[in-house]
């Protein structure tokens, strides 16, 4: 009796402090290539990696809330002439570098084997492209999670980034781009000769090639409950 007296009035004064709390997750605003440019090539390099500048606006963040990469989409485009007998199982990396130079940064790297059925493939012709072998090609879109690579704490820069695909093996499957029309000193690249990072602005013109891709950031805050459109970070 009175071990039961003690604890309720205990319970009733703390009940605020240990309120249960979750980390949710939702999405913000992201970057989809295909409103800023069009799918005009495809590349692919042994060992190359190629990867662009984005921009995270942290100053929409709520009080206490987190911001990362949830995920990354890349565009995987096969010649009509080689699509029904090519060769599959080429490890593939998306990157994302906590900061704006991928020399220095953080780096959080998601690789899957690539396999042609996993995918919604769809026929389309190219205008005029530089190194893609014939106009008619298949694409399809490939998305890769970034949540299982980055911590629940978030990115830890103020909002600069860099996000990119590499190969590995024999450069395969290539990656749609968009060509010349997208600003070069955004772009880096590793071409696998031995140099590392480039920031291709720096020597080359004002316009330059990005792989087709699709970021989308997600805001992290701890709130009594998740409500609809958000998901419970683990």
């Amino acid at each position: 009796m009175r071990r039961a007296v003690f604890v309720v009035p205990v319970l009733a004064a703390c009940g605020s402090d240990h309120e249960v709390t979750q980390m949710c997750g939702h999405d913000a605003q992201g970057f989809d290539i295909e409103e800023v440019s069009v799918l005009e090539d495809g590349q692919g390099y042994p060992g190359m990696h190629d990867a662009v500048i984005m921009n995270f606006d942290t100053s929409t963040l709520p009080d206490g809330a987190l911001w990362r990469v949830k995920s990354v989409d890349i565009m995987p485009i096969i010649g009509a002439s080689d699509f029904d007998g090519f060769v599959d199982g080429e490890r593939v990396t998306v990157e994302v570098f906590d900061g704006n130079n991928p020399k220095t940064a953080p780096l959080y790297a998601s690789t899957k084997i690539f396999d042609l059925t996993d995918m919604d493939f769809q026929a389309t012709t190219l205008d005029d492209p530089t190194t893609a072998t014939e106009r008619n090609q298949q694409f399809a879109w490939w998305s890769f999670d970034m949540t299982e690579a980055m911590p629940p704490g978030g990115m830890t820069t103020a909002g600069n980034y860099v996000v990119g695909v590499a190969w590995d093996g024999a450069g395969s499957p290539p990656m749609g781009y968009s060509n010349f029309d997208r600003p070069c000193d955004q772009n880096w690249t590793d071409y696998a000769d031995g140099a590392g990072w480039v920031l291709n602005g720096a020597t080359q013109g004002s316009q330059c090639s990005w792989p087709m891709l699709k970021v989308q950031p997600e805001v992290i805050q701890e709130q009594t409950s998740c409500d609809e459109g958000s998901v419970v970070v683990q």
